[in-house]
């Protein structure tokens, strides 16, 4: 989505990370990182007051977005965007890159921050409560926005979303089923079906998919109203770059589709 958006990794300077507090789970032979519920905000202060040595040393800062969402911010040199949430959470914890100097860095600030944060009160007290201890923080930068687009709106997504639109300066609507742009692209962001707590409950989602978010869509593509309409996984290895999408149609294909045979 970032790249769709415009955005651009830098090969030096300030640059921000979102920096999402997460749960790591020992597997046989890596860590596993979950999102927590929600932190209050004296947990946080408590939090960031016991990881501050660590951010000075590492000439780094935190600080919340508009959104709330934590920002990690560091001026460094190199190339260490992290894959996004939507892509690492849930799975085994892929080995750092080691190469470059903000890579080095923030391996070295991760390692910090999960000595600082072990055994600390607001984490003893959350895992009594059985919400859920904050290890450590999940790093990703989208980078700068800037680059070509046609990305005009962005509709769901939540709170991330925003963030990257709103970075972007695009504008977006909480709802994926909302209306689209009058022009340019939009982006339709359906987070619904990351982790449905029950197979009843991912059947309604897809149903409600299919309804309310599909299906005007290949309507509006049928009359000519769209020109394309492209589906992608971001969990999929056909939807780990900015023209990889996983299904992509045009009108052409449904005329296609419908075209009655020729006759021998």
């Amino acid at each position: 989505m970032a790249d769709r958006l415009g955005y651009r990794q830098p090969e030096a300077g300030w640059r921000t990370w979102l920096a999402q507090p997460v749960q790591l789970t020992p597997g046989m032979k890596d860590l596993v990182a979950y999102p927590v519920d929600t932190v209050s905000e004296t947990e946080r202060e408590a939090l960031w007051s016991a990881a501050q040595p660590e951010l000075e040393a590492a000439g780094a800062t935190l600080a919340l977005s508009d959104d709330g969402l934590w920002e990690l911010r560091m001026d460094a040199e190199g190339d260490a965007s992290g894959p996004p949430p939507s892509i690492g959470m849930g799975r085994a914890m892929v080995a750092p890159s080691m190469k470059g100097d903000v890579a080095r860095r923030l391996q070295v600030l991760g390692n910090a921050l999960q000595m600082a944060w072990f055994q600390q009160p607001v984490n003893l007290a959350r895992e009594r409560e059985g919400r859920g201890a904050v290890h450590g923080l999940w790093l990703w930068s989208p980078g700068h926005p800037g680059g070509p687009t046609g990305v005009q709106r962005v509709c769901g997504g939540g709170v991330v979303a925003h963030w990257l639109a709103r970075g972007a300066g695009i504008d977006w609507a909480a709802a994926p089923a909302a209306a689209p742009a009058e022009s340019g692209n939009t982006v339709v962001v359906v987070e619904a079906l990351e982790a449905p707590p029950s197979l009843e409950r991912r059947f309604e989602l897809l149903e409600s998919v299919a309804d309310d978010v599909v299906a005007p869509k290949l309507r509006a593509l049928l009359r000519g109203g769209l020109g394309t309409l492209e589906f992608v996984d971001p969990q999929s290895a056909a939807g780990s770059g900015a023209d990889c999408g996983a299904l992509v149609l045009e009108r052409r294909d449904a005329l296609a589709f419908w075209r009655r045979p020729r006759r021998p």
